[in-house]
């Protein structure tokens, strides 16, 4: 029997040839899409919609990807899970802010929604895999313990937003663009027939509300005196140097826009939620030694010992070097070199050459 596989459909070129690639290899395929919440207070200008739009599932985009799989002859279903990412991944998301950090919604969506709510779908729907349009790569080794690499195209490389997959899930995705670099990817849309997805234009940035920053947003669903309020702002000498209008709209490593005239630059490089205080200082303070992780996951289970790893402590950042401790219940990373601007809920991932070891969210 053909083994059966969900393929998450976005109406996107990666997802379409994904469904398609598996078709060609003999899986039988069914094609699902995710209907996701987006802000309702707003209208998305840019396109001219009357009603708000998730970035990732607009109409234009559900209409493409039905197109698709009719194209293709595989079965479609479109899953409302609107209430279940605003819980999961908005919620998330505000919170963070309230309690002084700046959460990542696209590794938390990866782990709680597209690999949490969508794989319970596949195994509803009697699926034996889930398959994406991730640019990720899986190995597996004899005694079946599978492998996450970076994707072959480091541009489009997604391995840092997956560092949540357990075992148990490994054993059940697929990933078939890994091997792959996008350019190949838009080639095998032409080749396959999938109709103007080789220059359909991606959707960029976080995708439940339309502006490309998070402030506007803040504004409209933080309460003001509840969830911020204004405060002082202190050099790290504790001296009032400012007055900050709600720490949630300062990020780590600002420079501009703090509200300090006169002198030498300083930058944000403390939040004190419970003073209510942002702490300025010289670029040489932002840079930290060590970060202790929460939320910790290794996908083979195993903590590295005393090794030293490539590590990222931010999607589009840079590979630095670092070693892993495990004190009790605590992880520490201790950078080989100072890393500048650190921003507490974000996530750092360890990596072992191309293999994604594990990761979790750093804290202060």
């Amino acid at each position: 029997m053909n083994k059966k596989v969900l393929v998450g459909m976005s109406g996107g070129v990666d997802s379409s040839v994904t469904a398609a690639l598996l078709q060609q290899q003999g899986y039988d395929v069914v094609g699902v899409y995710m209907n996701l919440w987006a802000d309702p207070t707003v209208f998305d200008l840019d396109d001219r919609k009357k009603f708000p739009q998730n970035k990732c599932c607009s109409i234009g985009s559900l209409m493409a990807a039905r197109s698709i799989c009719q194209q293709l002859g595989i079965p479609f279903y479109s899953i409302n899970f609107e209430d279940a990412f605003k819980d999961n991944v908005v919620e998330f998301f505000l919170e963070g802010f309230r309690e002084g950090e700046t959460p990542n919604p696209c590794v938390r969506c990866n782990k709680t929604v597209k690999f949490g709510l969508l794989f319970k779908k596949m195994e509803e729907l009697g699926c034996d895999f889930l398959a994406t349009g991730h640019y990720a790569r899986l190995t597996r080794d004899d005694d079946g313990t599978v492998h996450l690499h970076r994707g072959l195209d480091a541009a489009k490389d997604q391995t840092y937003f997956l560092y949540n997959l357990t075992q148990d899930k490994l054993q059940k995705i697929i990933f078939p663009l890994g091997d792959y670099d996008k350019p190949a990817v838009k080639k095998m849309a032409t080749e396959f027939g999938l109709k103007k997805l080789e220059t359909q234009k991606e959707s960029q940035g976080v995708c439940f509300y339309p502006e490309k920053t998070y402030f506007e947003f803040l504004k409209r669903y933080l309460k003001p005196g509840q969830d911020f309020k204004p405060g002082e702002i202190k050099n790290s000498a504790g001296e009032v140097v400012g007055e900050h209008q709600g720490l949630p709209f300062y990020t780590m490593g600002q420079r501009k826009g703090i509200g300090i005239g006169g002198g030498s630059a300083l930058y944000v490089n403390k939040v004190d939620t419970l003073k209510n205080t942002l702490i300025v200082g010289n670029e040489d303070e932002l840079f930290a030694k060590e970060i202790e992780l929460r939320d910790v996951n290794f996908l083979s289970e195993l903590p590295p010992e005393d090794e030293l790893l490539e590590v990222k402590v931010r999607s589009q950042g840079h590979f630095s070097k670092a070693r892993v401790t495990q004190t009790g219940d605590r992880t520490i990373v201790t950078f080989e070199k100072p890393e500048r601007a650190i921003m507490a809920g974000q996530s750092l991932v360890l990596y072992r050459g191309t293999e994604l070891v594990g990761g979790g969210i750093m804290t202060w």
